[in-house]
């Protein structure tokens, strides 16, 4: 790299509806303003004129509608948390997008779309691809061209640009074997340097401003003809440590997948009586995997504040070839760890006390809700 690394900022550019032949308006505002674009520039283009320039657009006229647009293009739910109260209630999804991203709401964006909803481009890729080839005929010189989209982060507030769409840029920078400056031989560095031109032409563009594109200069030994695309940049699900959110991935664990209405993001949405209802849902789904489960009875009681288990009768025939007294110690068991697991969802704990006949035998067992995590 050169040391200086230059983002200028693309003025003039109208406003974009389906069909608009965006190669030409591109080039003919970076002649407009001047710009002599060089070899290895770098043309950074949020996704959101591409999407509208290709007609990805479509219609929701209520949030229920929008909603279910976001299952729609979604390839996978990482999170779900819900907001507000019942009757005005609002669920937002993380999820996994058909570019391979993991963005909230499938990356799908309301503003400034006349009403409508303004979805990915189909192939980010290839319209990257397409928009490089008609610009480099047009300015006749070697350019690279991210297609970016804006996005939350994970473990940081606020949202910073990242790049779902490339041609003629390599994304990634592999520093493996190569020495640090201690001379140690580095084994797990990889920039995501198109991530990080992203993020530096957003400083100086933004399609609320009206400035939809930026030049970025000062990165060209990363432009590469041959470079393959941004879903590099995606992890593959079997690496990812974060495939889920902490309460999804403790309902999938309890057998409750898809089954449970998303817990509240934490602004006191659901009352406790609420999130205990929950709990109770999550433990009863799935299939039981400890035998002798089906002999208690859950209920709640003192508005949330408690859990009883009692029996639903007295036991019957063994149904996992055991004696039928031991399966309901045993499912006693299971279905107290298994309240435990989902409270933990609830950030909510508890104490239990049991119960036992003078003979031994198991007569249920109090969860007393104690305090929030």
């Amino acid at each position: 790299m050169t040391g200086l690394l230059t983002a200028i900022a693309v003025t003039g550019i109208p406003r974009i509806t389906p069909g608009t032949d965006l190669v030409r308006e591109i080039a003919f505002a970076i002649d407009r303003d001047r710009l002599a674009l060089k070899p290895g520039d770098v043309l950074v283009i949020a996704s959101k004129i591409v999407a509208k320039a290709e007609g990805a657009l479509a219609e929701a006229p209520d949030r229920a509608a929008f909603e279910a647009l976001v299952d729609a293009h979604s390839r996978g739910t990482v999170a779900a948390r819900t907001y507000g109260r019942a009757g005005s209630r609002l669920t937002t999804k993380v999820v996994r997008t058909a570019a391979g991203t993991v963005q909230a709401a499938a990356g799908l964006d309301r503003s400034n779309a006349g009403g409508r909803v303004i979805l990915h481009p189909a192939d980010p890729d290839a319209s990257a691809a397409a928009l490089r080839q008609g610009l480099e005929d047009y300015f006749r010189t070697s350019l690279a061209v991210l297609l970016t989209d804006t996005s939350s982060r994970p473990w940081r507030q606020g949202v910073s640009d990242l790049v779902i769409g490339a041609s003629g840029f390599r994304v990634l920078d592999s520093r493996r074997g190569e020495p640090d400056d201690e001379g140690r031989t580095q084994s797990v560095t990889v920039r995501g340097i198109a991530d990080e031109v992203a993020a530096a032409a957003d400083l100086v563009k933004g399609s609320a401003e009206g400035l939809p594109v930026a030049v970025v200069r000062g990165v060209a030994e990363f432009v590469d003809a041959s470079a393959a695309g941004a879903r590099t940049l995606s992890r593959p699900v079997e690496e990812d440590w974060f495939r889920w959110g902490h309460v999804e991935a403790i309902h999938r664990g309890l057998g409750a997948s898809g089954e449970v209405r998303p817990a509240p993001h934490g602004d006191a949405g659901d009352d406790l009586l609420t999130r205990v209802e929950r709990v109770l849902h999550v433990v009863r789904a799935g299939d039981g995997r400890t035998p002798g489960q089906d002999h208690w009875r859950l209920r709640i009681e003192g508005s949330g504040a408690r859990i009883t288990l009692s029996p639903t009768a007295v036991p019957g025939a063994s149904t996992a070839g055991g004696h039928p007294l031991v399966e309901a110690a045993v499912g006693l068991g299971a279905l107290v760890d298994r309240i435990h697991t989902a409270l933990f969802a609830e950030d909510l704990r508890a104490s239990v006390r049991y119960h036992w006949a003078d003979t031994g035998i198991p007569l249920g067992a109090d969860v007393s809700i104690e305090l929030e995590l």
